[in-house]
């Protein structure tokens, strides 16, 4: 058993170690829209709801649930090849999926980890965002 934001700090701690990836200071919520200009390789990793499954609830037991979670990451094309630089942007997207499914790095008994898609949206000019999601299921600490 653990909580979520064991499982967040573990998540943002192997997404890491994704070649040139920086940890944003900004959340899910606030890294496209902080008014300042995006980093490079920059990511957010949260989650947004969560959903009991059945089961027990008990606090020995603690609670089984299911919750998406996203990695947001931005991207800066080069100007002069914007196509293949692109194709670039796609293989470092393609790493941090492959970090987040590579299930040495989760200390957490039980956790189950999906893919379940990603969108890619255009930011100012010369940028990309990729969001990432998961479907993570677990169980949680009931204190």
């Amino acid at each position: 058993m653990s909580t979520v934001s064991q499982f967040l700090s573990a998540a943002r701690t192997q997404l890491l170690t994704a070649t040139g990836a920086i940890l944003s200071e900004e959340t899910i919520y606030t890294i496209r829209t902080s008014g300042r200009s995006p980093r490079h390789l920059e990511f957010a990793v949260g989650r947004a709801s969560e959903t009991p499954l059945q089961g027990s609830q008990k606090p020995a037991d603690g609670m089984p649930v299911r919750y998406p979670v996203d990695v947001v990451a931005a991207y800066q094309l080069l100007p002069k090849d914007r196509a293949v630089s692109m194709d670039s942007a796609e293989d470092f997207a393609a790493s941090l999926r492959a970090k987040m499914l590579a299930g040495t790095w989760l200390s957490t008994p039980g956790a189950i980890v999906l893919y379940q898609g990603m969108t890619i949206d255009s930011g100012i000019d010369g940028w990309v965002w990729f969001t990432l999601t998961f479907s993570v299921s677990q169980t949680l600490t009931i204190s």
